[in-house]
Formats: structure tokens, sequence, C-alpha cells
């Protein structure tokens, strides 16, 4: 390859790879303004060993120790108020044949107004889904 293709290559990578992409989910777009912003917290499936297990949702880092909420969830998926722009951090602790387990994730949810991507145009909270689910447990 010559160095002027090469040049051309990389001078396209530099542009494009700036761009910011994204997808929205049109069916969980608001045409009316932003209304209530849900945290979206998934645990997994609740049928197996660990009978308790304990969700706290923290405001801001986990090292700030800021405890908003703590429950036991009785399903494997649930949401709760939160805020636009506000940072959340939330722990799942559990205890399986003896051996404890903690998930962490965190999420800040936001907005942005799509005018393209759906029928019409709309608001979309993004980044407020928080995944504890456990991959593997011994």
């Amino acid at each position: 390859m010559s160095k002027s293709n090469l040049l051309i290559v990389l001078l396209l990578l530099v542009i494009f790879s700036c761009e910011k992409g994204y997808i929205t989910d049109c069916r969980e777009c608001v045409k009316d303004g932003i209304g209530d912003v849900k945290l979206k917290i998934s645990v997994g499936s609740t049928y197996f060993d660990p009978v308790h297990r304990t969700v706290t949702v923290y405001e801001g880092a986990l090292e700030d120790s800021l405890i908003l909420m703590r429950f036991e969830p009785q399903t494997g998926y649930m949401e709760i108020d939160a805020m636009l722009y506000k940072n959340y951090t939330v722990t799942l602790e559990l205890v399986s044949n003896g051996e404890k387990y903690t998930a962490i994730d965190a999420a800040c949810p936001q907005v942005r107004y799509d005018e393209s991507s759906c029928d019409e145009p709309c608001y979309y909270v993004y980044n407020n889904i928080v995944d504890l689910r456990l991959r593997y447990v011994n």
C-alpha cells in the first residue's frame, strides 16, 4: 500500500471515529416531554439457591456511602424512581452454597431529543439500566 493510500485511510478513520452514534428504542420514546424517569434494575432469576438477596441503591459512587434504599427483591426485575443526570450505584449481595457474592453496576440516566430515528420526534431516556445478573455461581 502506498503512503498516499495509507494517509487517506488514516484520515478517514480519524474523521469517522469521532462521530457519535446511538440507537433509539422507539418503543421507549415519548413525544410529549420526558415524564417519569425510572432506573431499571435486573437481578436475574429468583428461583435458584439464594433465598436472602439484598439490593442496595447508592447515590453517586459506592465509596460515598450515600444509601438511598435497601430492599430484598421479590422479582427478577424492578424499576425505581430516578432523577436525570444523577449517578447511581446499585449492589446485589447474596449467599450461595456458603459463598458470599456481590454484583455491582452503575448508571446515570440521561435524555436526548431524537428527530429522525422514529416516526415522530421524541424524547428518549437512556443509560438507565442496571444489570446485576450473575452469569456463574458455584
